[in-house]
């Protein structure tokens, strides 16, 4: 059996192709260690020149179907060469110049608005969700060597994100996310995220939207947000969850039966008076609970708890 390869990895083939010629080590080789900022700038578009170059060879093939892949491919280098840039030693007004000329300049000349749409915003959430959605979309093609070389693979992950990591997670281990919709329910630690490869997803990740990726510094808060719909353990094998985030559930889930108890506490004791009116009232319009809702989540927690590590998803035969 062959060793790990992470240029024949499945979500590197067209990355391979993009760098052909000037890869990424020899762009971090020629502009992360020189403090002048010409011998930067001339290292990044040289890199640039090279990429541009490929990307028009290769746009072609990026029709309808891999059009979303070919973007999520140019926007993690574009990523990549801002983190090179900022992990410099370059002073700091000349690495923004530097940063500020490349996405004015160059970045332009290597996006197929003609082939296929590709977005690119440049604040630090935008970045963080196209990390996190191309994070789950090359650990899904990647599948069956995660499973082969799951150490190997993890480490790759960690030089994979690292210069990313360096700018877009300013405060270590204080950053979390929250990935919620009807198949999937994620919270974790971002960086654990991106350098963990436990998240294999095999469900409709193009239903996946960016305004469902959501952070904090706070843990906690995610328990107020977290929505009880969103569970579907008993119509949709497809989930993905994982025991974070149901322990959320099952720890909100809980209160708000804490609430229910209360509630008809009041009710019984008040009667029919005025204030016991207004808690029927207050019962039936803010306390709704699905009467599943304990039946499901244990089945959820039971699928995190059971299956792989975290995550949930369907058998695979090997």
């Amino acid at each position: 059996m062959q060793g790990f390869d992470k240029d024949k990895l499945p979500s590197n083939e067209y990355k391979i192709k993009l760098c052909e010629n000037y890869d990424i080590p020899k762009l971090v080789k020629a502009a992360s260690y020189v403090s002048e900022y010409e011998d930067s700038e001339k290292a990044v578009k040289d890199f640039y020149e090279n990429f541009s170059k490929n990307h028009h060879v290769y746009k072609t093939d990026c029709n309808k179907d891999k059009g979303p892949k070919c973007c999520r491919d140019v926007n993690y280098f574009l990523d990549l060469v801002t983190g090179i840039i900022k992990k410099s030693l370059l002073e700091e007004n000349d690495k923004n110049k530097l940063i500020e000329y490349v996405e004015t300049h160059l970045e332009p000349t290597v996006r197929a608005q003609d082939i296929y749409t590709c977005e690119r915003e440049t604040d630090l959430d935008s970045i963080r969700k196209r990390c996190i959605l191309q994070h789950l979309y090359d650990l899904k093609e990647d599948e069956y060597n995660i499973f082969t070389f799951s150490q190997e693979y993890n480490d790759y992950l960690s030089e994979k994100w690292e210069k990313i990591l360096s700018y877009t997670n300013e405060i270590p281990d204080n950053l979390f996310i929250k990935i919620e919709n009807n198949s999937m329910g994620i919270i974790e630690n971002y960086k654990h995220f991106l350098s963990s490869s436990d998240y294999i997803c095999n469900n409709n990740l193009h239903e996946l939207n960016k305004e469902e990726i959501t952070f904090s510094r706070d843990l906690d808060s995610f328990t107020k947000s977290i929505s009880l719909d969103r569970m579907s353990a008993n119509h949709d094998k497809h989930i993905c969850y994982n025991k974070r985030y149901v322990d959320m559930l099952k720890y909100k889930t809980l209160n708000i039966q804490k609430i229910n108890n209360i509630l008809f506490i009041g009710i019984a004791l008040l009667g029919y008076s005025p204030l016991g009116n207004w808690f029927r009232r207050c019962k039936k319009k803010k306390i709704e609970v699905d009467e599943n809702t304990s039946e499901e989540l244990q089945e959820l927690y039971e699928n995190s708890e059971n299956i792989g590590r975290y995550i949930t998803y369907p058998s695979m035969s090997h």
